[in-house]
């Protein structure tokens, strides 16, 4: 699920470049992260694609708009993911009102569901258990078994202890092993026959992410170290 990372050499370049105003340049840095950016806003926002959406471009003009801030280029990920959550924040706090775009170059206003992910496979199995973890822990446990990233990266990104992060997975785990332990028993459930010539119920689709099953992927044994 990591993407490979642009070679630090090039990642220098491509930043240099970007902060002068060369869109290009931005759009090669953020390409290779659109599935990160969006396992991360489908993290914290429990699906809803309208608010994903706004989010993912959210992250993209701050992140155009910041670049001179970056300290570290060798910490783009990191940084940018760090903008996506604060922005989630803000979208889960409040509507947010419509931002000003005639500055903004326009290549960088692409259609949001450019980097959507496609539905079914690993992806979708993988935010269902992250959503499983539930709310407060999701964020945590998508940068740590979907990114990569340390527990000491977490906290800094989330503006938490060390300690706090671990709680956090711990706790996740837990509610995920008690939501594949729920799928699994319901699945082995015996199910009422349909009387003779009944009418079958619709099925549902389209409602959400779905909960984890008995088919779900589990998470990865990774344990927490700073």
């Amino acid at each position: 699920m990591m993407t490979e990372p642009v070679p630090r050499a090039r990642l220098r370049r491509l930043i240099r470049r970007a902060r002068v105003g060369d869109t290009e340049a931005f759009e090669e840095l953020v390409r290779p992260l659109a599935d990160s950016l969006y396992r991360m806003a489908a993290s914290c926002l429990r699906g809803r694609e309208s608010d994903i959406a706004d989010a993912l471009q959210a992250t993209v003009l701050a992140g155009w708009e910041h670049l001179g801030e970056l300290e570290r280029p060798a910490y783009f990920k990191t940084w940018l993911l760090r903008i996506c959550i604060n922005e989630c924040r803000r979208i889960t706090r409040s509507t947010r009102a419509s931002e000003p775009l005639e500055a903004v170059p326009e290549a960088l206003l692409a259609d949001p569901s450019e980097h959507e992910m496609p539905a079914g496979g690993e992806n979708e199995e993988f935010l269902a258990l992250v959503h499983a973890a539930g709310d407060a822990n999701a964020p945590a446990v998508a940068l740590f078994y979907g990114e990569g990233c340390t527990v000491r990266e977490i906290a800094g990104m989330l503006g938490i202890s060390e300690e706090a992060v671990r709680q956090r997975l711990s706790r996740g785990r837990k509610r995920i092993a008690a939501s594949l332990a729920q799928g699994e028993a319901e699945e082995a459930a015996p199910r009422p026959q349909p009387a003779k010539d009944a009418p079958q119920p619709p099925t549902a689709s389209g409602a959400g992410p779905r909960a984890p099953n008995a088919g779900a992927t589990a998470l990865p044994h990774r344990r927490p170290t700073a």
